[in-house]
């Protein structure tokens, strides 16, 4: 929830700054520092964002580990009265203090080892986060029909755009989640660790850049194909998210291992 949440207040300034880029700056002044405003709006808070998330994910990864050695008598308590208190719901739910390390270390540790996998970034997450975005390109769509723009000018900027920030967007999040997990030991010292860092965010960013590169192109061309083909893809990507070929792909192995025992 805090890294989420980290995201979607990351998403929302983002937001507003492109909005300041767009209304202070020039046209030719963006256009020839598009991928300097780029890297300054999205990458330089894209590395704290990471690097906020790998400390997140080391913390709960030694807290797991720290079950292991979870001894009642081993904790401090700074008043007697609260002590006593404790120590009586203790025996109250779990009968002694024994019986209560034995949970901790065996069941609890067990339940909680099962969230430690590297999780796909939740759906309603992944709204929340990309909500400020997509505010944002109704707002331009309508700045655009305000200003004179076509319905076809329009509609070329409503769904590369659209597509971009809900699938692009998207899955890089996702792998922010991951990595962030996957990387998430310090390394022995801070260079180390801040390597590790500037390589997830350096990874996210190149996969963004693409994707807004061409959603930018393609939003300022007439190429029809080229959009309708831009948009079919970034629409399949969050499909791989969710898993949607899950159940097309597991009949498909059933079948090819049949058809190997029937040869």
């Amino acid at each position: 929830e805090r890294s989420a949440a980290i995201c979607a207040l990351i998403e929302f300034c983002f937001a507003v700054l492109i909005n300041v880029v767009l209304g202070y700056a020039d046209i030719r002044t963006r256009q020839a520092n598009t991928i300097l405003y780029y890297l300054a709006l999205f990458f330089l808070p894209l590395v704290f964002v990471v690097h906020t998330m790998r400390c997140s994910y080391r913390e709960k990864g030694r807290l797991i580990l720290d079950l292991t050695t979870f001894d009642v008598d081993k904790l401090v308590c700074t008043s007697d009265f609260d002590r006593a208190f404790i120590l009586s719901a203790i025996s109250a739910w779990f009968g002694s203090k024994e019986a209560l390390r034995d949970f901790v270390r065996s069941e609890l540790r067990a339940e909680l080892l099962g969230l430690l996998p590297s999780p796909h970034l939740p759906s309603a997450y992944a709204a929340l986060i990309l909500s400020s975005l997509l505010a944002w390109n109704c707002d331009m769509a309508l700045n655009f029909y305000k200003g004179g723009a076509t319905w076809e000018e329009l509609l070329r900027h409503m769904l590369s755009f659209f597509s971009f920030f809900t699938s692009w967007f998207w899955c890089a999040f996702n792998g922010i989640f991951y990595l962030s997990d996957k990387t998430s030991s310090p390394g022995g010292n801070r260079l180390l660790d801040w390597s590790k860092t500037l390589a997830v965010a350096g990874v996210m960013f190149l996969w963004s850049f693409v994707g807004f590169t061409l959603c930018v192109t393609l939003a300022r061309s007439t190429a029809v194909v080229g959009l309708v083909v831009y948009v079919i893809f970034s629409m399949a990507l969050p499909l791989f998210i969710l898993d949607a070929f899950k159940e097309c792909r597991f009949p498909c192995c059933r079948k090819g291992m049949k058809r190997e025992a029937d040869t």
